[in-house]
């Protein structure tokens, strides 16, 4: 009677938790839908972003040269190289597998790298999951926030900008890199480091390889450098963007399957639990059987005993 006891609790236990990871795995699943929808958007308006910048190199190289332009600085590399910022992407929970720890070793990489090479490096860090792994590791972070519940908002492309511009400008960084997580399915992913600043402009040659059309004349009104200065802001936010959404993506999209595999998982356990349940439920009613029979025999002690086993089986 206590297996059987035992075995029903497990079931619950087991039927309760198969309930929440089939709810998780829907939830991840319709962020993710939504996600992938918003990072399409993003990528055609970057392709353009990036084809009016290309027929602008010239233009802009000019400017980062004569230090015009209130994006001139941003454009100029800086050597030696001192200090580093790392922008460092992951989740502010878990259940999504090996998600979190693989973009905070190539955290760890970068760090130890760096520190190697005499160079000081500061985290700016978005998401509980990564502040905790720095944190416990002596990492200097400068600052930490969050996810929202919807994702990437224009809130946070905007605020997290500000403060790396900030830490560029003020040269607390020389140099602003973004680790994050680049969604290819949802069970391809892989860690990425992108610099963000100095900012890296497309190149005719690269552009030229990936067949893209050659660059259009632009006539810009009122003038090209205030119109070269926004088009940088927005380009540096369609970067942080990209990198936004495309780690909250890996995110929901490693958190659907590893919550898939663990339904499946508990559905082999049910299974288990189940037929050990019947297994021993039959045994008891063949137990309560046998009693009956030796009882309607007139058995002694023997169907007595068997008898006391049955009512307790019961």
């Amino acid at each position: 009677m206590g297996k059987l006891l035992e075995l029903r609790s497990r079931i619950r236990a087991v039927e309760n938790i198969q309930a929440v990871t089939r709810t998780l795995a829907t939830v991840a699943a319709a962020k993710l839908a939504l996600t992938r929808r918003r990072a399409a958007g993003l990528r055609a308006y970057a392709a353009r972003l990036r084809e009016v910048l290309w027929a602008q190199e010239a233009t802009l190289a000019a400017a980062a040269r004569s230090g015009e332009g209130a994006f001139a600085d941003a454009l100029l590399e800086r050597t030696p190289v001192q200090a580093a910022a790392l922008l460092l992407l992951t989740a502010d929970r878990g259940m999504c597998g090996g998600y979190n720890l693989e973009i905070c070793r190539l955290a760890d990489d970068f760090r130890r790298t760096r520190e190697r090479a005499g160079q000081r490096v500061r985290f700016v860090v978005k998401g509980a999951k990564g502040k905790r792994h720095l944190a416990r590791r002596g990492a200097e972070i400068v600052h930490e926030e969050g996810w929202q519940r919807g994702g990437a908002s224009a809130g946070d492309v905007e605020r997290l900008a500000v403060l790396l511009l900030e830490l560029f400008r003020s040269r607390a960084a020389d140099e602003v890199w973004i680790a994050y997580t680049e969604f290819h399915s949802p069970i391809h992913r892989a860690p990425r480091l992108r610099r963000l600043l100095p900012l890296e402009l497309p190149r005719a040659e690269r552009l030229a390889v990936a067949g893209a059309p050659a660059p259009a004349r632009w006539d810009y009104e009122p003038s090209a450098r205030e119109l070269l200065d926004e088009l940088l802001a927005i380009h540096l936010r369609v970067q942080l963007c990209d990198a936004l959404l495309e780690s909250y993506a890996s995110e929901q999209g490693a958190r659907m399957v590893t919550m898939e595999e663990a339904t499946a998982r508990a559905d082999t356990a049910l299974h288990e639990h189940r037929v050990q349940h019947n297994r021993l439920r039959r045994e008891a009613i063949t137990i309560d059987l046998l009693g009956a029979v030796f009882a309607a025999r007139g058995g002694g002690a023997p169907g007595a005993a068997q008898g006391g086993g049955a009512e307790g089986s019961r």
